[in-house]
């Protein structure tokens, strides 16, 4: 019988580093990153998003299309595990596509894992802000280092709430490895 893989679902605020970690659990551990901003690039690209202009409610319309079929994708090519990044606030919308990627995790029978981004204010306000960002089309703002309303809550057994703070890229990845390992052991 084959292993499981494993889905892990990086959330939290824009800036707080889920792509950076993500990119740590790939090239340490051998996940595929599948982030938020390849899922919404092609319309950011398009746009020539500079990291501070107020994107459209249909340029937002469309990028829900694309990454239904990027998770219906994932749900049906079973190989390989994942690891989805996003900034998921509490919204109906967002809620629902909490569910979607639960839900594509259960269809393919992988693990799933989501890790609760948090950072202090300070650090948050630091990374957001990074010239590099605009290279992806990520919002560069230091706005969005405010309270911009609650993020969504998660209710999940195997939920991990990872505080980067103080934390490299490779310390953070090898907290959320030990919590899998932690997790696979019960």
């Amino acid at each position: 019988m084959t292993q499981p893989t494993t889905i892990i679902y990086l959330t939290g605020k824009p800036g707080v580093g889920k792509y950076t970690i993500a990119k740590e659990l790939a090239a340490k551990y051998g996940f595929i990153v599948c982030d938020n901003q390849l899922i919404n690039n092609p319309i950011f690209e398009l746009l020539q998003y500079d990291g501070y202009a107020k994107i459209s409610d249909f340029s937002w319309g469309s990028i829900p299309r694309i990454r239904d079929e990027v998770l219906d994708f994932l749900a049906h090519h079973t190989q390989n595990s994942y690891v989805l990044t996003n900034c998921l606030a509490d919204t109906q919308e967002d809620r629902k596509l909490y569910g979607q990627v639960e839900q594509m995790a259960q269809t393919r029978g992988a693990l799933f894992i989501p890790v609760q981004i948090q950072i202090s204010k300070e650090e948050h306000l630091k990374r957001l802000t990074r010239p590099e960002r605009r290279q992806r089309w990520k919002s560069i703002d230091p706005s969005d280092a405010e309270d911009n309303g609650p993020l969504i809550s998660i209710a999940n057994p195997n939920l991990f709430a990872l505080n980067v703070s103080n934390l490299s890229p490779k310390d953070a990845g090898e907290a959320i490895m030990n919590h899998i390992k932690i997790l696979s052991q019960r």
